[in-house]
């Protein structure tokens, strides 16, 4: 006998972008890792997952190898996504959707990058003086290099479902947020 499938049921949306900036907030702060989306020039796409760590001015951070697939796609196009998910640390699975750029960081801005990626990545300072690698191993002749991803753009999957389907349709909807937001939590 074949499946039924339930009639979709119409979802009145009830979450206020207050709501949905703390669900996102919430997100970004409890996840360790992100994927990266990148492309090559060409439009060959490229997913890979990443320690990271953010800072106030919706900059994302993470160390990768500059002759790593993702590293050279970014060479070629700078334009990245990134998706941070929540696997139900926050009560029930959601992701954080991101758009924007990214660029490996510059000899000057490596210092400045190392210190907010470890304090975010460590903030128990016993733990960060024993992990955090210095700036010079990402400079000059590394193989390994800091990037930053300037996100200008967030989405999420709305928690009460599709407008119109109800749960049987994922639904993701624009985010007004900033990771400036946290600075008031954090």
């Amino acid at each position: 006998m074949p499946r039924r499938i339930s009639q979709p049921t119409e979802v009145h949306v009830s979450l206020s972008d207050e709501d949905l900036r703390v669900i996102a907030g919430d997100v970004l702060r409890s996840v360790r890792y992100l994927t990266l989306g990148t492309a090559s020039r060409g439009g060959q796409s490229w997913m890979t997952p990443l320690a990271h760590a953010w800072d106030f001015e919706d900059h994302f951070y993470w160390i990768s190898a500059a002759d790593a697939r993702h590293s050279r796609n970014i060479e070629e196009n700078p334009a990245v996504s990134v998706l941070a998910y929540d696997l139900g640390t926050t009560g029930t699975d959601q992701a954080l959707f991101g758009s924007g750029t990214a660029r490996p960081l510059t000899d000057d801005e490596v210092a400045e990058g190392c210190a907010v990626y470890y304090a975010r990545r460590y903030p128990d300072p016993e733990v960060r003086v024993k992990r955090e690698r210095p700036a010079d191993d990402f400079r000059g002749a590394s193989p390994n290099r800091l990037y930053r991803a300037r996100i200008d753009a967030y989405s999420l999957l709305h928690p009460d479902g599709h407008p119109v389907h109800g749960g049987l349709v994922s639904h993701r909807v624009t985010v007004p947020f900033s990771t400036a937001q946290l600075r008031r939590t954090d």
